[in-house]
């Protein structure tokens, strides 16, 4: 068996174009050219939605009307988790028809919608049944192969790819962890569509109450800077923001306005911020990438486009929502989080 292990190492590093890890060797920044991409892919994407709220059916019916309205189709919708603020009984449950089948109109938003997990979706059996739910309604819009998975999007043309991540390593163990980093680093180090969106739930910066997250920056980051990640889009700060920082190829997008409680905001100084609800739309084309914050009210909060080689340019904008002092911030959202409504 060792003289097989040997063997196979040895075939590893002597396949062409291949480092000592068996990982392809390739410009950080290198796109598949065997496909032409589409012409034009519209995303749209949000987080934090499953708490049953006035705010989570304007959001969804804000993203119908803003649909309806564009005239380039919708590919998917990309859910950056907490898909579910309390515990599922199981794959059953009322609440998947109520907060998701029929929360989002399946005549306007009939395209998939793919979930990565947040905190909340650890709780109780929710990492199971949500799993067991879309495998089992494989005609649902609800996505969720794996915790951890690849779309390439659309499948015919590829434009985008989209890495679907589980950012709670605080909930799985150090094996899973290191297997996901691997598998990270080996999906970035292939073949990609022409623009890359890393999703995940918790934000490697923020403006918000959690600021950031360092064994993120590290374990994630670092693949972020080393492949050219061109978006990386999170939740979990109940709020909206686009934030540029020094030095990082990668633009970030935080959207988790879907209708959870929001959450008040610790800085104000830097990037885009408003403590407000809605969904972030996506309109790539094979030059640049248009973003657009969208609110309840279908008006846009802040845009901005990115060229291919990470130039940015603020198109529109609004103030952001001043900073809240930390210690109020941390009691506010532990009250907003107590006092959350269903209806």
């Amino acid at each position: 068996m060792r003289n097989i292990w040997i063997a196979c190492f040895i075939c590893l590093l002597l396949q062409p174009g291949c480092d000592a890890d068996g990982q392809q060797l390739r410009p950080p920044d290198s796109r598949p050219s065997s496909t032409a991409p589409a012409e034009e892919t519209n995303l749209i994407a949000m987080g934090d939605w499953g708490e049953d709220t006035t705010a989570e059916r304007d959001v969804a019916a804000a993203m119908s009307t803003y649909v309806q309205a564009e005239p380039t189709p919708l590919t998917s919708v990309l859910l950056c988790g907490d898909n579910f603020y309390f515990k599922l009984t199981g794959p059953d449950d009322p609440h998947w028809q109520t907060l998701f089948e029929q929360m989002y109109d399946p005549k306007t938003l009939g395209v998939p919608f793919y979930a990565c997990l947040g905190n909340h979706d650890y709780d109780g059996d929710n990492l199971r049944i949500e799993l067991t739910y879309a495998r089992q309604h494989p005609d649902s819009r609800f996505k969720l192969p794996a915790e951890w998975y690849r779309v390439d999007l659309p499948k015919d043309k590829p434009m985008v790819t989209v890495i679907m991540l589980d950012s709670n390593k605080e909930n799985i163990s150090e094996l899973q962890w290191n297997r996901q980093v691997e598998w990270l680093k080996k999906e970035l180090a292939g073949p990609r569509a022409h623009w890359t969106i890393c999703v995940a739930h918790h934000p490697l910066f923020s403006n918000g109450f959690f600021w950031g997250n360092g064994p993120l920056q590290h374990d994630w980051g670092t693949l972020f800077q080393k492949y050219h990640v061109d978006f990386y889009l999170c939740g979990h700060e109940h709020d909206i923001e686009h934030l540029e920082i020094p030095n990082w190829f990668t633009s970030f997008v935080i959207d988790g306005g879907g209708g959870a409680h929001t959450h008040p905001l610790s800085r104000d100084d830097r990037g885009f911020s408003r403590q407000a609800f809605g969904f972030v739309h996506f309109d790539l084309t094979p030059d640049k990438a248009t973003v657009r914050f969208i609110g309840t009210d279908d008006k846009p909060m802040h845009t901005f486009e990115r060229t291919n080689a990470g130039e940015v340019k603020i198109l529109q904008t609004t103030p952001n929502t001043p900073r809240t002092n930390p210690l109020k911030a941390y009691l506010d959202m532990k009250q907003k989080g107590n006092e959350k409504t269903t209806q």
